[in-house]
């Protein structure tokens, strides 16, 4: 599906005109599933890529100061690959999820500990793994400070996955 197409469809899914808050949309419907059936039935039932990397990575990615760029497919699934077997994977960098739902392609009972700093993208990885139904632990946090702004839990529930916010401790 072109970029374009998708963003339409899914701002459409949001009720809403720009991407600028699709990261506010996603927030706020952690929890709807139908939200969540109608975002499945835009990509065909088709949850093994991250959709809503390529709407970040193009619209709102902020390259210049932070020099944001996301991992493609390719590399996602090698490193899944190399990875090899762990009850618990760790992404420092997390994004918007892409080689986590990369490893979760692989084993859908893995769970994960994310770590990310960047406030913009988290909506886009709760909502990759609440709709995935993936048991992780996110993390806001400035790795090099080793300082925790946030966190969250997101628990298998019967279809998609629970969010809640949690008191962050690192």
């Amino acid at each position: 599906m072109e970029l374009s197409e998708l963003k339409a469809k899914v701002l459409e899914i949001f009720e809403i005109e720009e991407v600028k808050d699709l990261g506010s949309a996603l927030m706020k419907n952690l929890d709807n599933c139908e939200k969540m059936q109608a975002f499945e039935e835009v990509v065909n039932g088709d949850l093994s890529k991250d959709w809503l990397q390529k709407i970040y990575q193009y619209h709102e990615a902020d390259r210049k100061e932070k020099k944001q760029d996301y991992t493609p497919a390719s590399l996602g699934k090698l490193l899944a690959k190399l990875s090899g077997e762990s009850d618990v994977v760790m992404d420092l960098c997390a994004g918007s999820g892409a080689l986590t739902i990369q490893k979760w392609n692989e084993n859908h009972n893995q769970r994960f500990l994310l770590y990310e700093l960047d406030e913009n993208v988290i909506p886009y990885l709760l909502y990759n793994l609440t709709i995935r139904n993936i048991e992780a632990t996110v993390v806001r946090v400035d790795i090099l400070k080793n300082e925790a702004y946030e966190s969250w839990e997101v628990k298998k529930g019967e279809k998609y996955g629970k969010c809640i916010a949690i008191k962050s401790t690192l």
